[in-house]
């Protein structure tokens, strides 16, 4: 993970088909990550997005993340 990206770690994803999801936006914030969000979803009212807090490190494993994705968007 790059530097920059540690000093952002709530991030905002667009789920798109085949449980694939791709990174819209990251932030410092949880309420800057919500306020974009809430503009996105007025833009896009039929798409999916979900709010996470990406913790991985370089030797993270990816699974993890994805589990996390995945209970946030059930709640969503």
């Amino acid at each position: 993970m790059k530097y920059q990206d540690q000093l952002n770690p709530w991030v905002v994803h667009k789920f798109m088909p085949n449980l694939q999801r791709t990174t819209v936006a990251r932030f410092r914030h949880r309420n800057e990550a919500e306020g974009h969000m809430k503009v996105i979803r007025q833009m896009q009212p039929y798409a999916r997005f979900a709010i996470a807090f990406d913790v991985r490190s370089d030797d993270a494993e990816r699974p993890a993340v994805d589990e996390a994705v995945k209970a946030v968007s059930a709640i969503g």
